[in-house]
């Protein structure tokens, strides 16, 4: 089970070269049936801002709805554990990549992220 970032999801969604060798992997697994991967609500919120401002050719209700019936992506909303986390965290991370890194370290979960701030800042597993 990982924890997926916005970046990662997107370039998924749209077949973009820049996904990296493991994360496609992952992300066909889990297509497949045999991974588990969890989508902050956070990763959400900002795919429907990236999609919208870059034209993205995606419908990501659609691919909501999708998910909403898959039992291999979840969709994680901000709980109150991840906010008090969040208020005593001081790495320096931007607010998105803080709610993701927090989701993945509560659950004990690995991330699946490019960002070399998170590579460098969580204190679980990172793959790219």
């Amino acid at each position: 089970m990982y924890v997926i970032d916005t970046h990662a999801w997107l370039w998924f969604l749209t077949s973009d070269e820049r996904l990296g060798s493991k994360a496609k992997q992952i992300f066909e697994e889990t297509e497949e049936g045999e991974e588990t991967l969890v989508l902050p609500s956070i990763v959400v919120a900002e795919s429907v801002y990236i999609i919208d401002k870059k034209g993205y050719s995606i419908v990501l209700r659609d691919i909501i709805e999708d998910i909403e019936i898959s039992s291999n992506y979840i969709i994680r909303p901000m709980d109150i554990s991840v906010l008090k986390s969040l208020s005593r965290d001081d790495r320096d991370l931007s607010i998105h990549d803080k709610i993701i890194v927090i989701t993945a370290e509560n659950e004990n979960i690995g991330i699946i992220s490019r960002d070399e701030a998170i590579k460098k800042k969580a204190k679980v597993h990172v793959i790219w």
